[in-house]
């Protein structure tokens, strides 16, 4: 049996290596080198080196160091993200700490000013932004906003190229090889996703696994399933469906009671698809091409609808609540559940279980690698076309971006998921194994809300397994979606 490779994380920071691995397709033959994750430095799991994230430190930017005069930096973002790009002070919180020096470092280096200029709900941000560049004001530097609304906005060409912005840099490992290969058409990509954005990381999809209720119900070491290539939802379901106890007595099964699986019922369930290998879009040469209507796509619906709906050891929440799976997870309810990383900070502070992270499962055994999509709230980079300062804009961005990867991420990943959240070391590895199989997804991004992406979570609630009915009611707005999104991408002019 082959072995699933760990992607060690920090070790691109030793090697220096541009993040990038190309996968295999999960219907073997239409969907190879189709789809991006995030490192193409791929290990098996070792013991990170005492000074790696010093190394990191040591790694040169490549920018030029200029005095732009106490001039300001202002940054327009949404959803009260705020804390995540500006801070008043050090609080003691070890992530906030660590903004508030990158935020010190990159003002003092570039005699700069940084400043959220404008942070509010999604539509709004999309609003205040449309108002800025219709009037023609250089008025926004960047924009940090919801990823699914931000590709939303981009066809209103109202965002700039980064390909054209100097000193952007997207070999370097501080940004998302997704940038180039899954956001990018021939050579245009409006949006980029770098460590700037730290949602990027915490809105990462996986599955939380609780070691003490494993060991009760004499489960095997999940770690040595996940290696071994076997973590497959078959397999989840084969050993999760008879794990049910009702625990307030009430004869009736809800959210009071221990499952052997609980997924919430909203954009966790969404993840399977690409989970699956089932991507929107891939990638053809310098062309993406829509390919969400694959040959198994009626075999993924009819699973997930009646797993969900036919064992009792198996649930989800079908009036749609987000956090269904780590609310029962946090109160030792569940052996296994969905959730994102993020919520290990929350749903963890308080189990006294042991617990650890496990991937997504695979579709089946034959599908090579593990893969996970980040929730649509995590937020893109973006430069409105009516911005003037691009030299300012370019070399603070990519100082934003690389500060960020040596000070903020081995905040956030090493220190306040693996130390405050992690209970061992194979979790740390395959923490580095989830985190390095992300896609973003070009349909997905600009979705708009109209294309696919959101219909898989809507059949499973509605416990509907007739697909091809369900998809020929959206098909007509499904293609006028994604023409009017190819159609600005190839007539773009820049």
């Amino acid at each position: 049996m082959k072995k699933t490779r760990i992607a060690a994380f920090l070790l691109a920071a030793l090697t220096l290596v541009p993040a990038v691995m190309t996968s295999c397709g999960g219907d073997s033959t239409t969907t190879t080198d189709t789809q991006a994750t995030d490192s193409d430095v791929v290990t098996e799991a070792v013991t990170e080196p005492a000074d790696a994230l010093e190394a990191r430190k040591l790694v040169d930017d490549g920018v030029e160091t200029k005095d732009f005069g106490g001039d300001s930096f202002r940054i327009v973002t949404s959803d009260g993200q705020t804390g995540y790009y500006w801070l008043e002070a050090e609080t003691g919180d070890v992530v906030d700490d660590a903004i508030f020096r990158r935020n010190s470092r990159v003002q003092e280096r570039f005699n700069i000013n940084l400043e959220v200029v404008y942070d509010a709900g999604y539509s709004d941000t999309s609003k205040h932004i449309n108002s800025i560049v219709s009037a023609g004001d250089d008025a926004i530097d960047l924009v940090a906003m919801h990823v699914v609304e931000a590709g939303k906005l981009a066809i209103n060409d109202v965002f700039q190229n980064w390909y054209d912005i100097p000193q952007i840099d997207f070999s370097k490992p501080w940004w998302s090889v997704s940038t180039t290969r899954d956001l990018s058409y021939d050579g245009f990509a409006p949006l980029a996703i770098g460590d700037f954005i730290v949602t990027a990381t915490s809105g990462t999809y996986c599955t939380f696994y609780n070691k003490s209720l494993a060991a009760d119900y004499d489960l095997p070491n999940m770690y040595d399933v996940v290696n071994e290539g076997k973590w497959t939802f078959d397999y989840i379901v084969s050993v999760a469906k008879d794990i049910y106890s009702d625990l307030n007595a009430n004869g009736e099964a809800d959210s009071e009671d221990l499952y052997g699986y609980a997924s919430c019922g909203r954009s966790a369930m969404d993840a399977f698809l690409w989970a699956f290998n089932n991507p929107v879009f891939t990638r053809e040469g310098d062309k993406l091409v829509y390919s969400y209507k694959s040959a198994k796509i009626n075999d993924i619906v009819e699973k997930l609808v009646n797993t969900f709906s036919s064992y009792q050891g198996i649930s989800t929440d079908f009036t749609g609540g987000w956090n269904y799976g780590m609310n029962a997870f946090s109160q030792s309810h569940a052996v296994f559940a969905t959730g994102n990383i993020g919520a290990s900070l929350w749903a963890t502070a308080d189990l006294d279980d042991d617990m650890g992270f496990l991937p997504y499962p695979k579709w089946d055994e034959a599908q090579e690698e593990y893969y996970t999509m980040v929730d649509g709230s995590h937020q893109a980079l973006a430069v409105p076309t009516t911005a003037t300062k691009m030299d300012m804009i370019g070399a603070v961005t990519e100082v934003l971006n690389a500060e960020s990867w040596k000070l903020v991420t081995p905040a956030y990943y090493d220190v306040a998921l693996k130390v405050k959240a992690t209970r061992d070391m194979e979790s740390v590895a395959m923490l580095d194994l989830i985190v390095n199989s992300r896609i973003f997804d070009f349909g997905y991004v600009y979705d708009g809300w109209e294309g696919p992406c959101f219909l898989l979570e809507n059949l499973v609630r509605a416990k509907n397994t007739n697909f091809e009915s369900e998809y020929a009611k959206k098909e007509k707005t499904i293609n006028k979606r994604y023409e009017t999104v190819i159609d600005f991408f190839e007539n773009y002019e820049g």
